[in-house]
């Protein structure tokens, strides 16, 4: 519990870099058919993250849970993070129901994902459409 709370805080204290907020965050369920889960044609995937875990506190609790990752995928030249995620472990908490934001729920992590982060350089036509920070 210590090193998640660990992990959360240091997310915070990350700045974002101008680089960093060129990159646009884009949702997806890991699981969802592959028209549901990719960016447009136009787009190349320059990077594939492996899966790691988070907590519905780390991905819905902060305003930017992803600014490590956006910092690092300016640095390289993408303008597009696709995030996949997978509920693997629903909510426990009978006081915190799933209609509830994690945010209203303290001191509970909330549901736990897997998570697959993917970096892609986009054309800005390419992007128009889709909306950042939305499940896709």
């Amino acid at each position: 519990m210590k090193l998640a709370l660990y992990a959360v805080l240091v997310a915070a204290l990350t700045t974002l870099t101008p680089a960093g907020e060129r990159v646009q965050v884009f949702r997806a369920q890991l699981d969802a058919p592959p028209a549901k889960r990719s960016m447009p044609a136009d787009c190349k995937l320059l990077q594939r993250n492996p899966p790691v875990t988070m907590t519905e506190l780390d991905l819905e609790g902060q305003k930017d849970p992803f600014r490590k990752e956006r910092n690092a995928a300016g640095a390289s030249g993408a303008n597009a993070l696709l995030v996949l995620t997978k509920m693997t472990i629903s909510r426990h908490n009978s006081e915190c129901p799933g209609t509830s934001p994690i945010t209203d729920c303290p001191p509970d992590f909330g549901a736990w994902y897997r998570v697959v982060v993917e970096r892609y350089a986009c054309p800005d036509e390419a992007l128009k459409g889709l909306k950042p920070g939305a499940k896709q």
